[in-house]
């Protein structure tokens, strides 16, 4: 099982990943790296999954995306998370990906990064929402392929594609 991610420029990857980091061993959660995940979860050959991939971005260039609002959800994948306004540029990738892998998994792309993975009481994520002072913008440089695992801390990125 694969999924596709968005992966952020250096120095927002270091930012996310620093408040994600302390995040996690306050709470005992997994440690993961900052992404929005544009697809998922494919099962199907990496060699399609790649070149669909590959395909997908095609002369994009890097982008921003800006925040929307800090959440928290029942939901695991979203404990807390950073919900995203969605831009020309999110809503051309993922069409690219969903006109190839709708036909295998439907996916409903609501983008967002996830800064925790941890069931926990609606008091602590509120909690942790109103501690938190992050940033609007971050920069989009490069679309991954994620081998995914149910063990949050054994996935890897297994194929990157650099935008312009």
């Amino acid at each position: 099982m694969h999924a596709i991610w968005l992966i952020f420029s250096k120095n927002d990857r270091e930012y996310l990943k620093k408040i994600m980091d302390e995040l996690a061993e306050k709470h005992h959660a997994p440690k993961f790296e900052p992404h929005i995940t544009v697809y998922g979860l494919v099962d199907s050959e990496m060699s399609l999954i790649e070149s669909i991939a590959k395909e997908a971005t095609l002369n994009c260039n890097s982008f921003l995306v800006e925040k929307s609002e800090i959440l928290q959800s029942e939901e695991l994948w979203k404990t807390v998370y950073v919900e995203l306004k969605m831009n020309n540029q999110l809503e051309l990738i993922y069409k690219n990906l969903k006109r190839h892998f709708e036909k295998i998994v439907k996916y409903e792309f609501n983008p967002h990064i996830s800064l925790i993975y941890k069931i926990l009481p609606i008091e602590e994520k509120i909690k942790i929402i109103n501690e938190l002072d992050i940033k609007n913008k971050f920069m989009v440089n490069k679309l991954v392929v994620q081998e995914f695992f149910p063990d949050v801390e054994k996935w890897k990125i297994v194929k990157e594609f650099n935008l312009i």
